[in-house]
């Protein structure tokens, strides 16, 4: 083996001719210019990676913390859903908490819905964008939250994303609170505790947010 490894070096090497009034230099490889940078080398690292589109529209745009690990487990289906409950065994409400209607999974909860569809069509129509609300065709909240992106005019994405987080997040929070605590779910409430955090999030940094915010 160690033989084998000196041929194969001794064939890469056996053209090469050194200068002897040439300085020696090292040469970067994976950057134009041949000088060594953090980013060449990370991206060499990140090789192969498999992209996750949801991922920017939820870090790179204003919302708490919570509010992006939360949009974060959804896009993933890592919520405590009855379906997810259900496939282990758990107890889980027979049916979606705030439409009683359909099984609850969480592309339902956040957009398929009626009441959650009520939910973002009230906020929507505060912005006037309530042609962009989510339709009965709309099955999965990451799908219809790119294709939200991609119309609405470039200027107003970054408000329009928190937005969204901030509508989901009041939507996971609502449902949590017919399950938990036995409360029936309030369309009028859900709205106004949309409109006091909005309020919040803009005086907390969500510039992007006032600008679309009434």
């Amino acid at each position: 083996m160690a033989f084998s490894e000196f041929f194969q070096i001794w064939d890469l090497v056996r053209e090469v001719r050194l200068l002897s009034d040439v300085p020696d230099k090292h040469i970067w490889t994976l950057s134009s210019s041949g000088s060594y940078s953090s980013k060449s080398a990370y991206d060499r690292f990140m090789m192969g990676k498999v992209g996750f589109a949801p991922a920017e529209l939820i870090w790179r745009n204003w919302a708490p913390p919570r509010c992006k690990f939360f949009l974060w487990l959804a896009t993933r289906d890592r919520c405590w859903t009855a379906d997810r409950l259900a496939k282990r065994g758990l107890d889980h409400p027979v049916q979606c908490p705030l439409c009683d209607q359909e099984d609850e999974t969480v592309h339902h909860l956040l957009i398929s819905c009626v009441f959650s569809r009520e939910v973002w069509f009230r906020i929507f129509s505060l912005v006037n964008l309530r042609q962009f609300s989510p339709a009965r065709d709309d099955l999965v909240f990451q799908d219809w939250w790119a294709n939200l992106e991609a119309k609405v005019p470039y200027a107003l994405r970054k408000g329009i994303n928190s937005l969204v987080m901030l509508v989901a997040w009041w939507l996971w929070k609502q449902r949590n609170n017919c399950v938990f605590e036995g409360d029936p779910p309030s369309g009028n409430q859900i709205i106004q505790n949309i409109k006091d955090d909005a309020q919040r999030w803009c005086l907390a940094g969500a510039k992007d947010l006032g600008t679309i915010w009434p």
